[in-house]
C-alpha cells in the first residue's frame, strides 16, 4: 500500500501597518493565515515554530532583511530550558496546539516587537544607549539584536520573511485540539503517549515576504535618545569634576 499523501497547507504572511514610527507605542501586527487542504481536521504542535508567532520571533523564524543597506538583520535568539511539553487541558502549553479545519483559513497574530505590551519598541541606537545605562546600573538589559520593529533603524526599509526551515518538521495528528488534550493530573499528559503522524506536512507555493518601513520622525523615542545622550555626557562630566577635586 502506498503511503498517504501529505496534507497540503498554504501560508500567507501579512503585517499591518507597513509603516511604523517609534513615536507610536503600539507596534505593527504580524499575522500568518494558514489553510489546510486536507479532508478532515488536523492538530499540530506550534512550539518554537513560525505558527506560534510570539515564540517564533525569538527563534529566528522571521528573518529580517535591510533593503536600505542590503544586509541581513541580526535578530534575537533565545534558548530556554524547560520541562517537557504537556498536553494537559488548562496548562500553559495548551496554546501551542493549533487545529486546522479542512479548507478554512486560520489566522494567528502577534505584536511585531519584543516582549509584552509594557515593553515599548525603540530604535537600535536608543536600545544601545538603554543597554549601556542598564549595565552601568546593574539592571536587566534588553538584547541589542532586533526583535520585530524593536532594534531597527529609522529611515530604513526592510522585508520580513518566514524561515521555511521552521516549517519542515511538525508534530501533528489527525483530529481536533480537544481530541489531543487530556485532563490535568492524569498519567498520559506527555506527548510520548500520542501516536504522531509520520508523514510530513507540505507547504504549497512560496510564502511571500512583506516589506515595511521605519519612519524617520523625531518622536518620543528620539527624545529618549537625546535625553540618554545628555545623561551620558552629564555623568562623564561629573566623573571628571570629581577627579579634578580629588
Amino acid at each position: 500500500m502506498s503511503p498517504p499523501e501529505p496534507p497540503n497547507l498554504t501560508v500567507h504572511l501579512s503585517l499591518s501597518p507597513t509603516t511604523y514610527s517609534y513615536s507610536n507605542p503600539t507596534p505593527p501586527t504580524l499575522s500568518l493565515t494558514i489553510t489546510s487542504h486536507a479532508d478532515r481536521p488536523l492538530t499540530l504542535l506550534t512550539y518554537n515554530s513560525p505558527f506560534h508567532l510570539a515564540s517564533g520571533l525569538t527563534q529566528n523564524c522571521f528573518p529580517i532583511y535591510d533593503l536600505t543597506t542590503s544586509t541581513e538583520v541580526k535578530t534575537t535568539s533565545i534558548r530556554v530550558q524547560r520541562m517537557p511539553l504537556s498536553r494537559a487541558r488548562g496548562s500553559g502549553d495548551e496554546e501551542y496546539f493549533l487545529t486546522l479545519p479542512p479548507s478554512e483559513p486560520i489566522t494567528v497574530s502577534t505584536r511585531f516587537a519584543r516582549g509584552n505590551e509594557g515593553l515599548r519598541p525603540m530604535s537600535k541606537a536608543a536600545a544601545q544607549l538603554e543597554r549601556e545605562e542598564a549595565e552601568r546600573r546593574g539592571h536587566a538589559r534588553r538584547s541589542v539584536f532586533a526583535c520585530g520593529v524593536d532594534g531597527l533603524e529609522p529611515g530604513h526599509r526592510y522585508r520580513v520573511n518566514v524561515a521555511k526551515g521552521g516549517l519542515m518538521s511538525f508534530w501533528w495528528v489527525w483530529g481536533t485540539k480537544e481530541d489531543v488534550l487530556v485532563d490535568a493530573g492524569g498519567r498520559d499528559w506527555g506527548l510520548d503517549s500520542v501516536q504522531v503522524e509520520e508523514t510530513p506536512l507540505e507547504i504549497v507555493g512560496e510564502i511571500e515576504g512583506v516589506e515595511f518601513e521605519i519612519e524617520e520622525k523625531p518622536g518620543k523615542s528620539m527624545f529618549l535618545l537625546y535625553s540618554q545622550w545628555f545623561n551620558l555626557i552629564s555623568n562623564t562630566l561629573l566623573i571628571f569634576i570629581g577627579l579634578a577635586y580629588s
